[in-house]
């Protein structure tokens, strides 16, 4: 698998200093925040307070929509496109991207807060992130944690959906819905499971049941933090 490294190296005025590295060439690329304040306002609107209620503020929704394609293609050509044999070592890579992986290496928040998922060749259909594996990863070596998984010929994914406020809260399917939607339509070789009830003890129960190394993901689609029912009631008495 072809390795493209996009790496840290410095912040400035107006933004980071990084490298990008492919296998045999590494090329210096300066990096800013595709958005304004303003714009990173109305994303986190789009995905934490519309989908409470999607029904409205559907002009609103569509334009945060597009600007993320926006967002993706800048960052697209701040990486790729500041130098032609960077370009040309990409386009080398563009015609099997389900066997390139992009790797974000930086310590800094600032530069993992980019959304590097949304990077987007405009020549293609969709994200890089969606038939690239993508990984971030920091600069400090964390202490290793072996991870030993069982061969499968599908990813094994499970879904932790947790809604504690109940009616009051998003949607149970609001997020989970489009999630499995792009899955199947994709045809990915993926075999999901949904959580039910979503609580720590049944996620204890189901992963004891399944046994150590089944699933290769597991995704937590929560609001709010870890706590007790009767902390999350004493919440709600506050309102």
């Amino acid at each position: 698998m072809a390795v493209i490294t996009i790496r840290e190296k410095q912040p400035t005025e107006t933004g980071f200093a990084a490298s990008l590295i492919f296998d045999g060439g590494e090329y210096p690329i300066n990096i800013t925040d595709p958005f304004t304040p303003q714009q990173e306002q109305q994303l986190e609107w789009y995905f934490e307070e519309w989908l409470t209620y999607p029904m409205l503020n559907g002009k609103k929704a569509e334009a945060a929509k597009m600007s993320v394609a926006s967002y993706g293609e800048s960052l697209f050509n701040q990486v790729f496109k500041a130098d032609i044999d960077a370009y040309s070592h990409y386009r080398g890579l563009r015609g099997n991207l389900k066997q390139v992986k992009i790797e974000i290496v930086g310590n800094s928040p600032e530069f993992h807060a980019l959304h590097w998922e949304a990077m987007r060749d405009k020549d293609l259909p969709r994200p890089l992130g969606v038939d690239c594996v993508m990984v971030r990863k920091r600069l400090d070596k964390a202490a290793s944690v072996a991870a030993n998984m069982a061969e499968s010929a599908v990813i094994n994914l499970l879904v932790v959906i947790a809604r504690p406020d109940e009616e009051h809260d998003v949607g149970y399917r609001t997020i989970a819905r489009p999630l499995i939607e792009v899955i199947q339509n994709s045809q990915l070789a993926v075999n999901i499971d949904l959580l039910r009830p979503g609580t720590y003890k049944s996620l204890e129960r189901h992963l004891e049941a399944k046994g150590a190394g089944y699933y290769h993901i597991i995704h937590f689609d929560c609001h709010g933090a870890l706590m007790g029912y009767a902390d999350i009631q004493e919440g709600v008495k506050r309102n």
